[in-house]
Formats: structure tokens, sequence, C-alpha cells
């Protein structure tokens, strides 16, 4: 399955751009909606995830944010484990549990892809917190990244881990064949993250 990943400012053109696809990350931290667009993206359609990076916002406004996507439809919330402490993340959690929205608690690395022990490392916090999904992205800069980063599907599941970066591309495809349940693409010209592909572009890739 294909997830494209949404960071568009203008909300007109990101809702027309959501019906498009079966599944959609929303990256609240780019899109900059009020509450009253949040409700009606997330009300559109019922496989969305509700993503929010750490940027220069209070929390309090991060979290009505946040928490207005789970309300009204999201899917899936997207939670990265460096930037939030455990007792926000429990929380959410349980918030999420009452409208049946799952948790994604990832981690992302933009310049390395850290040893198979820091790896293994995260995917057991993630457990402990009882993420539905762990997301593993980090930066390949050399085959031996992406070989490391593909073979954590041999011993984990719930897991979609892939690498950024050019080297990384072919990871983005392989990591569907492996076990993850979907695979992030980019709307023509509006990428959120690098190596990463449009749908027409994956389908030209070699693998």
């Amino acid at each position: 399955m294909y997830c494209v990943s949404i960071g568009l400012k203008d909300y007109k053109k990101a809702l027309k751009s959501i019906g498009k696809y079966e599944m959609a990350e929303i990256r609240l931290d780019l899109c900059d909606f009020d509450r009253r667009q949040v409700k009606d993206i997330f009300s559109s359609h019922n496989n969305l995830i509700a993503t929010y990076r750490k940027g220069q916002e209070t929390s309090e406004y991060r979290d009505s944010i946040i928490k207005t996507a789970i309300a009204y439809g999201a899917a899936w919330l997207d939670l990265d484990m460096d930037y939030n402490n455990i007792e926000y993340i429990s929380g959410l959690k349980d918030f999420c549990s009452g409208y049946n929205t799952k948790l994604i608690l990832s981690i992302h690395n933009y310049d390395i892809t850290p040893p198979i022990e820091e790896i293994k490392a995260y995917i057991k916090k993630a457990k402990n917190l009882n993420a539905d999904l762990i997301k593993l992205v980090f930066y390949s800069n050399s085959e031996a990244d992406n070989e490391r980063v593909l073979s954590l599907y041999k011993e984990n599941a719930n897991i979609i881990a892939f690498n950024m970066g050019e080297l990384g591309k072919v990871t983005r495809i392989a990591s569907i064949g492996l076990g993850a349940p979907f695979t992030y693409v980019a709307l023509d010209g509006e990428t959120t993250a690098p190596g990463q592909m449009t749908i027409a572009q994956i389908k030209k890739y070699p693998h």
C-alpha cells in the first residue's frame, strides 16, 4: 500500500489530494491547519495518519491539534520517541484507545543508520510503550546501511523500517515485500523527506 505524505499549507489542495489515495499521512507540523480544517481533513478519509513533529508552537496548541485529529477520525497517530516523553506518549495512547486510533512510535536519524544494538533499543522502548506499529527511519550512507535496516524484518513484526537519501530509495521499495504495511510516497514536487518518491517514480525504479 502507498501512503502519500502531505505537508501542504494550501488546505483546499491538501483536501483534494487526500481523496486520490487510499492512505495519507498529514504532516500537521508542516500544513499549519487550524482546528476546523483539521476536523474537516480527518473527517474526509478513513485511513489517515496524524503526524506532528517537533516545532516552534506551544505544547498546548500542538496537543489540541493532535487530539482534534484523533477525535475526528485519524486511523493512526505518529509520535516521535525522541521528541515526546514517556508520560506524554502514554497519555496519548490512552486517548487514542477511546477513538480506535492506532499508535505509531517512530524514530528518525537524518545523518546515519545507527548500530544495530541502538536500533534494537528503540524497538524495545516502543514495544514497552505498546506501540501498534514501530517506524524506524534512518539515513543511508552505504549498502551496508541498507542491509542493516532491512535485516530488521527478519526478527520483528509490526514495523516499518527504511532508509532516507538517494542510496536508501531501494529500502523504501523493498520494505513492502519484507513485511511493512505500507511505504511512504510524495505528491509531485512535494517531498517531505530525502529520497521520497512519487508512485510513478517507484514504479520506474529498478526492483
